[in-house]
């Protein structure tokens, strides 16, 4: 009988601090933001590092050059910001077949795409991480909740702005300090 109750409470003890765990180490809108902006200030100050007669290097085919690499990133944030529910944006989107070359110009909208992200983000709700949205090339039927969507979209940024950072250290240039997912 000893032994049935004290397995009993060591049941419920572990039981309350699992489910307390688990909700403890849910994602929220709040993280999201946090993430996204460690990210975005990564991927803008390595981009201001690279001096602007580099924008057009290349570490050699088939792969981009600087700019359209850092371009590839701001057209991703564009077309993923339908998941956040940022709407349209109020600034004009560049041409896929002629983006912006010169740096000045490959940096404004850059953070243009990041804050155009961002502000989706903050009109989600943490019930709105929840809902299904569609994910994938336009016409596809894939839904994938909106957690999910973010998580994917963080993670291509991350792979992106690993590709930038070997054409900084490929030209001596050291990048910005990594930042991502920290709780």
């Amino acid at each position: 009988m000893k032994n049935w109750k004290t397995t009993t409470l060591l049941g419920v003890i572990l039981l309350a601090f699992t489910s307390q765990s688990v909700k403890a180490q849910a994602i929220t809108v709040k993280d999201a933001l946090a993430a996204w902006d460690k990210m975005a200030t990564m991927v803008v100050e390595s981009a201001r590092l690279m001096p602007a007669a580099d924008f057009d290097f290349s570490p050699g085919e088939p792969l981009r050059n600087f700019a359209n690499q850092l371009n590839h990133t701001t057209a991703s944030n564009i077309g993923f910001a339908q998941s956040v529910k940022a709407g349209r944006p109020d600034f004009a989107i560049p041409d896929r077949n002629n983006p912006p070359q010169e740096k000045e110009a490959v940096i404004d909208i850059l953070e243009k795409s990041f804050a155009y992200f961002r502000a989706g983000l903050e009109h989600l709700t943490e019930s709105d991480l929840e809902q299904t949205v569609p994910w994938g090339r336009p016409g596809s039927k894939t839904q994938i909740t909106r957690l999910k969507a973010i998580l994917i979209i963080t993670s291509h940024l991350q792979r992106e702005h690993g590709k930038t950072m070997m054409y900084l250290r490929a030209r001596g240039i050291v990048p910005a300090p990594a930042g991502s997912w920290t709780f």
